[in-house]
């Protein structure tokens, strides 16, 4: 019986994973992640430069 349970929720997680995939939504989580990594790092760019404040530096990175 737990063969058949490994099984079945092998499937229910492809299933699953299919769906989202079909529908943009898995795509859509991937990039929303990476943006926000993107924009970390260029904040921490412009901190380390002096471009920004450190207090800008918080307030910007609160909002991500």
């Amino acid at each position: 019986m737990k063969g058949v349970e490994k099984m079945l929720c092998l499937i229910l997680i492809l299933a699953i994973g299919f769906y989202l995939y079909k529908t943009g939504d898995l795509q859509r989580m991937i990039n929303k992640n990476y943006q926000t990594n993107e924009a970390k790092k260029i904040l921490d760019i412009r901190l380390a430069k002096g471009e920004i404040t450190e207090e800008e530096y918080n307030k910007l990175k609160s909002i991500l």
